[in-house]
């Protein structure tokens, strides 16, 4: 995520600095740092065992709501145990920064292997199989991940994956906070995530490791490419089913459970695909692959007679029509078929130890591939492939002159919920910010009483005045120090220099208050980009303008910001 703001950003600590926050472990180095946090290379110094250490932002350490949700997805992710998931340690608070302890897996991502890439479609029934067998551990012991996409899943030193950064995960049937359905992943996330994240369940992972299988097998995720899986890249026909059953819009049509996933790519890798006779009638919905003509059903023999003119005749014209057929067929002009991507295979040791990058790594950065390339014969494309291709792949936003006038999708509902849960979050700021204000208006009345009592001639007068005037401003609610003296306290030694002293310092306070506000404004900032990759697959041009537009005024100021969650501000759906 780009952001202009400097205060938007995650600074990762210095590991010298952690050293001293964690004194039962020695920091080795930085793995990874993203927007969500950063990730650490330690030893457990008392068992002598590498673990990655994630460290978060301060400003999540002080949402009540996030940290519960944090602890409850680290004592989650705490009672699973299954080869094909990350394990957690430990996690806590330090310094002000929430931490979780996790297995170290010293070998790189799905994402940084593969991305943009095909694999072998053997390899592809390997890993996504074992995901969805961790994925099935984790449903069991009703926890869902809700973010399953390349950059999640690590792979050892032996390319097997293990499934990390629950960062969304949460019990089966836990309550979602107002607006939380703005975060996920555009392209991965499950329709419901978004329209109804209350009844979101399992089965919105099975959906993301749906869309996973599509673009290990063709190096493109659906939403880019709407074509089926063999296709795009000759695979086996058979995955086209699973990824249609798998990536099903309504959630009753998806598989019963990522069990039962697993075991329809374990029948594609025992049984070739030349041994599958699939008769397909004409016509069929849902049916796979090419069509294949049915077997003939006997017919009881007609008899001719070779005497017959007719029957010669007969003959003679079948024979022609069979001939004209065949010319046909021969003369057709081949067709031009999209080039299928290379195939890749995993390599089983990776070579260098690439930590896992489990921060969150932004989607626009360059993965270095750390998959073997096979040199299979590559087809000559011709220019009408290419544009074939072109024509085939996921909609493109069409300029600003051809948007539709009224935006399809619900700006302002998005804006009011995502506004609503951002408020709830900033709550604990605005009570700090009044209570320094507070206790800087007390500090400020009890100088001015005390200068008070040094006046000379006329002392129970002034502090009459002083006394009136100090309830005056007390009736406010809001504890401001007044912005001019008062001339009937003009007596006062040194009253211009107090004055300006507390202002000085309210100053220091509410500069603070922007700040710590305008760091909530990373996640609201952070859904909104992600609604904005939802929407350009569906080419919603004008809800889109509106959302960048909101983006840009709080990348523009940190008033905006503020004035959205005090209600000073509607914003711009309106």
């Amino acid at each position: 995520m780009s952001d202009s703001q400097e205060h938007v950003g995650f600074s990762a600590p210095d590991p010298a600095e952690l050293n001293q926050l964690f004194p039962g472990y020695e920091i080795e180095g930085l793995i990874a740092t993203g927007g969500m946090g950063a990730v650490y290379r330690a030893v457990q110094k008392s068992l002598d065992r590498t673990v990655a250490l994630k460290i978060l932002p301060h400003e999540f350490s002080k949402d009540a709501a996030f940290c519960a949700g944090f602890e409850a997805e680290a004592k989650a992710m705490a009672r699973l145990n299954h080869p094909n998931l990350i394990g957690v340690y430990d996690f806590g608070e330090v310094g002000g920064m929430l931490f979780i302890i996790m297995e170290y897996v010293p070998g790189k991502s799905i994402y940084h292997s593969a991305h943009g890439q095909a694999i072998k479609s053997s390899e592809v029934i390997r890993l996504v199989t074992s995901v969805c067998n961790g994925l099935a551990h984790a449903h069991e012991n009703g926890i869902i991940h809700r973010d399953i996409k390349p950059s999640n899943i690590l792979l050892d030193l032996n390319a097997q994956p293990k499934i990390g950064d629950f960062g969304l995960a949460r019990p089966i049937g836990g309550k979602v906070e107002e607006g939380e359905e703005i975060f996920g992943t555009p392209g991965y996330t499950a329709p419901e995530v978004v329209n109804t994240p209350n009844a979101v369940d399992y089965r919105a992972d099975i959906f993301s490791v749906g869309v996973l299988l599509h673009e290990l097998l063709t190096g493109k995720l659906p939403s880019a490419d709407r074509r089926p899986p063999s296709a795009i890249s000759k695979c086996d026909s058979r995955f086209d089913v699973i990824v249609r059953r798998a990536t099903h819009v309504a959630p009753a049509g998806r598989y019963s459970s990522a069990a039962e996933m697993a075991k329809d790519l374990a029948i594609i890798a025992n049984t070739p695909s030349s041994k599958v006779i699939r008769p397909i009638i004409p016509g069929a919905p849902g049916q796979p692959g090419p069509r294949v003509a049915a077997p003939l059903t006997p017919r009881r023999p007609v008899k001719v007679k070779k005497s017959s003119n007719s029957s010669f005749f007969l003959l003679i014209l079948l024979l022609a029509a069979a001939g004209y057929g065949v010319y046909v067929y021969l003369s057709k002009p081949p067709s031009s078929p999209t080039d299928p991507p290379k195939a890749l295979s995993v390599d089983s040791n990776p070579g260098i130890k690439q930590p896992m990058p489990s921060a969150d790594p932004e989607p626009d950065q360059e993965p270095q591939p750390a998959l073997e390339t096979q040199t299979p014969s590559s087809p000559t494309t011709s220019p009408d492939a290419n544009a074939e291709a072109t024509a085939d792949s996921g909609p493109e936003v069409t300029p600003e002159h051809t948007a539709p006038a009224v935006p399809k999708y619900d700006v302002a509902a998005l804006f009011a919920r995502a506004r609503k849960m951002m408020q709830e979050r900033a709550k604990p700021v605005f009570a700090e910010h009044d209570a320094k204000l507070k206790a800087n208006f007390a500090d400020f009345e009890r100088v001015l009483k005390r200068q008070a009592r040094k006046v000379e001639y006329g002392r129970d007068s002034v502090e009459r005045v002083l006394e009136r005037r100090i309830d005056k401003w007390k009736e406010s609610g809001v504890f401001l120090i007044p912005r001019h003296t008062d001339e009937r306290l003009a007596e006062i030694p040194e009253v211009e220099d107090t004055f300006a002293a507390f202002l000085k310092k309210e100053t220091a306070i509410d500069e603070a208050f922007q700040k710590a506000l305008s760091s909530l404004s990373t996640m609201y900032v952070q859904g909104m980009e992600l609604q904005v990759g939802r929407l350009k697959a569906e080419n919603d041009v004008a809800a889109i303008k509106l959302i960048e537009n909101e983006i840009a005024e709080i990348k523009a100021s940190d008033g905006y910001f503020s004035d959205l969650m005090t209600g000073k501000s509607s914003g711009h759906a309106e």
